[in-house]
């Protein structure tokens, strides 16, 4: 327990420390490092429409397949490594994958569809959100989100270009890429304001996400894939920071997971009920 309360003051006192409080802006050697990345990730997501690789993580072996199945919530680094350090930032890069019984593709893509409820379905960590441009699987999305760790509290609102594609009928995926994100200092405070976009402390620079979906074995299996970048951690900080940097972002990636399947699931318990409802009432008539 003293060894827990030591390490989450040195956290706090990293993540206070002069040096990040000031803020630093995002190089474009960090930012070129990013987009290299980011491609190579489009380009498994494409191998696995091709079915030139497994389409989900479940499908590697039967027992990873058995597990989710049963209810449990898979979190693991991509390729076995999370966070990767490029010059002056770190990428981090988690996958994951809920399965919701008795839930067809249409009704797990209408809740990752809903922009306008997700500070209902994510909360607390989404505090708003709403479309802002819609055309043909193509999509323009603004979050304002908040994160606390070690009584730290990183806030930022993001503009998401998201694209939609449909591979079959039971089969569906989508990219999400950051194309604005503003990090606000003093958030919840008369003082908030935010930083110029590429300034602040760095908690993230930006984000790429992927989500493959498929329905089959009685219900529909969602994977998410989260990649972010963040400010770099100075080398001889790096082991105070490391239960932050590789935990946060499992927390988050599994929270997310569960929160879909919860909202899914209660979109299905209620659905009966309203239908119910407008059959009673036109019966009335």
């Amino acid at each position: 327990m003293l060894k827990t309360h030591k390490t989450k003051l040195s956290i706090l006192l990293l993540l206070l420390h002069p040096a990040f409080l000031r803020g630093a802006d995002l190089k474009s050697e960090t930012l070129q490092a990013w987009d290299d990345y980011v491609h190579h990730a489009q380009v498994r997501m494409q191998d696995c429409s091709r079915a030139q690789a497994p389409f989900l993580l479940v499908d590697e072996t039967r027992e990873l397949s058995e597990r989710v199945r049963s209810g449990e919530i898979l979190v693991e680094p991509e390729g076995g490594k999370s966070p990767h350090p490029v010059l002056r930032g770190l990428i981090h890069d988690w996958v994951g994958v809920v399965f919701v019984p008795n839930a067809k593709l249409d009704d797990v893509v209408g809740v990752l569809n809903s922009y306008e409820r997700y500070k209902d379905y994510y909360r607390p960590m989404v505090v708003n959100s709403r479309l802002l441009e819609e055309g043909p699987n193509r999509e323009l999305v603004r979050l304002l989100m908040i994160q606390k760790a070690y009584s730290v509290t990183a806030a930022a609102e993001a503009d998401d270009e998201v694209h939609f594609v449909r591979l079959d009928g039971n089969r569906a995926y989508s990219l999400s890429t950051s194309i604005r994100v503003q990090e606000i200092a003093d958030y919840g405070k008369p003082s908030a304001h935010a930083f110029p976009q590429d300034h602040g402390p760095g908690y993230i620079w930006r984000t790429f996400t992927v989500t493959r979906l498929e329905e089959r074995d009685g219900g529909t299996y969602a994977e998410m894939e989260m990649v972010a970048l963040s400010r770099g951690i100075p080398w001889a900080f790096r082991w105070l920071a490391q239960p932050l940097t590789e935990r946060l972002p499992q927390r988050i990636l599994g929270t997310m997971l569960r929160d879909t399947r919860a909202a899914v699931v209660n979109e299905l318990r209620t659905a009966p009920s309203i239908t119910a409802g407008l059959a009673q009432s036109s019966d009335h008539r």
